[in-house]
């Protein structure tokens, strides 16, 4: 479990030790606090994207949803639209606001307190070939899941590591009743 907490910390976070030079929204010793924005990305089936990483510092089959660390001079909508193209190779019409989870996050090096801010995001284009080769996140495979798979593995994969980033099924199930507006699920 120590190495998923690592690796999710390094990967997550962009950890900066110091305030000159980093981002206004990341966390660091003097200011304990950590911004991203999150994407619940759903196709024309009501599938939603998610990242899985099958094999991770001996832990298997992780998934998580879309989440990018905030920049100085970006609004949410701006982080959202960067982290949809270099997370999944894709862009998205922006359908609602579900909240957020927040939560403290004890790190070897740092304990902060990280909120995500989701937006339900309707899929205009997807082409995972132009995802950022550079992001962190370019490890996974992009799976299009059913959102009662989705919300069922979360669970799981959140009773096994007990963070607050580990188990987003209950934003999953926020989004579930646009999903039904919105797509031809059978």
């Amino acid at each position: 479990m120590k190495q998923y907490i690592y690796f999710l910390f390094f990967i997550f976070s962009s950890f900066c030790s110091s305030i000159e030079g980093s981002s206004f929204f990341q966390a660091t010793t003097i200011q304990p606090y950590h911004l991203s924005v999150g994407a619940i990305l759903f196709n024309h089936e009501g599938k939603i994207a998610c990242h899985h990483f099958s094999n991770v510092l001996g832990h298997k089959d992780i998934y998580i949803l879309m989440r990018e660390s905030m920049e100085n001079d970006e609004t949410i909508l701006m982080t959202l639209e960067r982290g949809l193209r270099e997370e999944f190779g894709a862009t998205a019409t922006p359908v609602a606001f579900l909240g957020s989870l927040a939560g403290e996050l004890r790190e070897p090096r740092l304990c902060f307190e990280k909120t995500t801010l989701y937006i339900l995001c309707q899929l205009q284009h997807w082409d995972p070939s132009t995802r950022d080769t550079n992001d962190p996140e370019a490890i996974s495979t992009i799976e299009w899941l059913p959102p009662e798979q989705l919300i069922a593995l979360m669970e799981e994969q959140g009773r096994k590591f007990q963070r607050v980033d580990a188990d987003e099924s209950e934003i999953i199930k926020r989004a579930l009743p646009y999903l039904q507006k919105f797509t031809s699920r059978d």
